[in-house]
C-alpha cells in the first residue's frame, strides 16, 4: 500500500498545474455477517441457551467521518489516500450462550454469563487507498465505481445492554483496544468495492456519495470472539475459529479543488477540465 501511495504521488508531480481535491464526508456503517467456517456450539452452550435464542445482532444507526486527498491520473480515473473513522453498533435481546463464554478468556471479564440482552460497540480507524473510475466525466452528474484497500485498527466492547444483576461491578463481556481492555487495538486488512456518483456544484466543488462493501480480516466486529467445538481423544475442546466480516458503508460529503503550480511558479499551459477535476489536458 505504501508503494502504491508513493507511485500515485510521483505520477501527480509529473503533471504541470496539478489539481488536487480534498474530500470530507460523514459515513454510516453496517455489519452484515461473518464469513468462513461457522462455530460449532459446545454441548454445554446448547444446553444452557434458551430454545428461542439467536446469535444474530440487530444493527443500530451510527455515524463516522472521513477525509481524503485525491490525485487524478487520467480523465476518468483517480487515486485517493483516505483517513477514515467508522463506527458499528448492534444489539441482541435474545442471545445464546456463545462458545466464548465457556472459555478461560471470558473469566477475565465475568465469572459467568447471565442470559440477558447484549450489545457491541465497535470502532475502526482506517488508512485506505482508493481507485475510482468515472464513466461520463463530461457530465454534471457522474456515476463511478470504486475499489479500495484498507489497513484498519479495530477496537470493540461487548457489554450487557443493562446490568442483569445489581451486584455486578461492570457490564463488560469482552473488550479489545478500548479503555476497558489491557490489549491493544486489533490491526486488520480489508478490501472491497462500491459504486457512487459525483455531482458538480461549481468548478471548484462537487458533492460526492458512495456505498462500499468490504471483507474485513477480523471476527470481532460484532464484539464476540469466535470459538468452535471439537472433541479429540475424548476431551471436549474449544478452538479459536478465524472468521472474516462483511461490512457495508455509505458516505456523503464535499470535494474541494485546489490547483498547485509547477516548480517554475506557473501552471503547465494546458487547460483544466471543468467537468471532472484533478486532470490537466495538454494542448
Amino acid at each position: 500500500m505504501i508503494l502504491l501511495v508513493v507511485l500515485v504521488f510521483t505520477v501527480s508531480l509529473g503533471v504541470s498545474g496539478q489539481l488536487i481535491g480534498f474530500r470530507v464526508a460523514a459515513n454510516s456503517g453496517l455489519f452484515i455477517s461473518e464469513l468462513g467456517s461457522s462455530d460449532i456450539p459446545h454441548p454445554d452452550a446448547l444446553l444452557q441457551s434458551p430454545a428461542t435464542s439467536s446469535d444474530k445482532f440487530t444493527p443500530e444507526l451510527s455515524v463516522g467521518f472521513e477525509g481524503e486527498v485525491l490525485f487524478q491520473v487520467t480523465e476518468k480515473t483517480y487515486f485517493g489516500v483516505e483517513l477514515d473513522y467508522s463506527h458499528f453498533k448492534g444489539y441482541n435481546d435474545n442471545p445464546p450462550v456463545y462458545n466464548y463464554f465457556l472459555t478461560p478468556y471470558f473469566q477475565h471479564y465475568q465469572d459467568e454469563f447471565i442470559i440477558s440482552p447484549v450489545a457491541y460497540n465497535t470502532r475502526l480507524f482506517n488508512l485506505a487507498v482508493n481507485y475510482k473510475y468515472f464513466f461520463i466525466p463530461e457530465k454534471q452528474f457522474t456515476p463511478f465505481v470504486k475499489l479500495t484497500g484498507v489497513v484498519a485498527f479495530v477496537t470493540t466492547d461487548l457489554t450487557y445492554r443493562e446490568l442483569p444483576d445489581p451486584e455486578l461491578e461492570w457490564d463488560i463481556l469482552y473488550s479489545r483496544g478500548t479503555k476497558n481492555s489491557e490489549q491493544d487495538s486489533w490491526p486488520a486488512f480489508h478490501i472491497g468495492g462500491g459504486i457512487g456518483f459525483d455531482y458538480k456544484i461549481n468548478n471548484r466543488m462537487t458533492f460526492q456519495v458512495d456505498g462500499t462493501c468490504t471483507v474485513l480480516n477480523s471476527g470481532i466486529i460484532d464484539g464476540v470472539p469466535n470459538f468452535t467445538y471439537s472433541r479429540e481423544e475424548d476431551i471436549d475442546l474449544l478452538k479459536y475459529n478465524r472468521r472474516l466480516s462483511l461490512t457495508a458503508q455509505i458516505s456523503a460529503g464535499l470535494v474541494y479543488l485546489i490547483e498547485f503550480e509547477d516548480g517554475r511558479g506557473k501552471s503547465g499551459g494546458g487547460r483544466t477540465d471543468p467537468n471532472l477535476p484533478f486532470y490537466r489536458k495538454k494542448n
